[in-house]
């Protein structure tokens, strides 16, 4: 019995010492993971200052291995928005090109809309190096989950609209592309737009063109230019979102995907746009300030559109009442998308 009963204390001290073993190897695990995981965010750290200092230099993004997780999400989601804002193109000139007055109008919309369904395929084409599917981002995504700007979620419903479109909004989409183009530290993204500056330059120019012509045309005309105008150069100054006091997350500015901010993007499309409409006599509500050297708009923002009238209220409202606005859309921000991928066109365009 009492060779039993020490072998038992033998037994029990063995247990609980293997016990307390097998806790210190857990603990000694735990220990390890954690410094793996530590070490691991040190890396990240440490590629994110690494990439800093390059993108400061000057230095180009060629490949995604050179990327960062924050880095890769911010330029996909740049990608994805500018491929999906070009895609738009075909829903919002539908009717103007059903209305255009002559055969040479109603080609000049489709070229124009060519043109920027090109621009979308080049972009999804690079998406699809991040893992992206075209076809499943064009026509399996719901249609309120493609991202795209207010501006183009209200139709363009005939050929003196589709001028002045190209007027205001190619001018704000080329000021955007054009600062990528010189600017942006991914090296295939920022070439990829030469070929889409090129034909954007085009689209603005014909806009140009076209809207001096009807405005010189005669009173009728005159007034469509005028009326058309006061309804797209809101929306034109909106492009560019936020002023830049309120941005909260400047990261496209910090990794040299665009290298101007919101209002200096916003400046350089007004210092356009409004010389432009001064010269052919186009009321714009907008004017270059001497004291402060810069164009100032003769408005607060935000403003809302009225959508039942198409007029806008220049009455200053909240932040938060324009936000509601943007993300309720314009009449045609889902069913875009919806007839690209129901096809239903037809020859109705014909």
């Amino acid at each position: 019995m009492a060779v039993m009963a020490l072998d038992f204390r033998s037994a029990n001290r063995f247990a609980i010492a293997y016990e307390a073993g097998w806790m210190m190897h857990i603990a000694s695990g735990r220990a390890v993971l954690a410094e793996r995981e530590l070490n691991g965010n040190q890396s990240i750290e440490a590629r994110e200052r690494a990439l800093q200092i390059r993108l400061q230099a000057g230095g180009k993004v060629e490949d995604i291995s050179e990327m960062t997780p924050r880095y890769r999400e911010v330029l996909e989601q740049t990608m994805l928005i500018a491929a999906d804002l070009e895609m738009s193109t075909l829903g919002f000139n539908y009717p103007a090109i059903l209305n255009a007055p002559t055969l040479d109008a109603k080609i000049s919309i489709m070229s124009a809309v060519q043109d920027e369904l090109g621009h979308a395929q080049v972009t999804y084409r690079l998406l699809e190096d991040f893992g992206y599917d075209t076809e499943e981002l064009l026509f399996r995504r719901d249609p309120k989950f493609f991202r795209t700007f207010y501006l183009v979620q209200h139709p363009v419903n005939d050929y003196v609209t589709a001028v002045i479109s190209m007027l205001i909004g190619d001018r704000a989409g080329y000021t955007t592309t054009l600062d990528i183009e010189e600017s942006c530290s991914y090296g295939p993204y920022s070439r990829s737009l030469r070929k889409v500056n090129f034909e954007e330059k085009f689209h603005v120019a014909y806009g140009e063109k076209w809207t001096e012509y009807f405005w010189n045309k005669g009173p009728k005309t005159r007034k469509r230019i005028q009326d058309a105008v006061d309804f797209y150069f809101p929306l034109g100054a909106t492009w560019f979102g936020l002023p830049d006091h309120m941005k909260t997350r400047p990261d496209q500015l910090q990794y040299k995907v665009r290298a101007q901010s919101n209002d200096a993007l916003r400046q350089r499309w007004l210092a356009q746009v409004v010389p432009f409409c001064e010269r052919v006599g186009i009321k714009i509500p907008a004017h270059f300030d001497r004291e402060k050297g810069q164009y100032v708009l003769d408005y607060e923002m935000p403003i809302l559109l009225n959508e039942e009238t198409g007029k806008w209220d220049f009455r200053t409202v909240t932040w938060e009442e324009q936000f509601a606005q943007w993300k309720k859309g314009g009449p045609i921000k889902t069913e875009t998308f919806r007839r690209l991928q129901d096809e239903v066109w037809g020859d109705d365009l014909w």
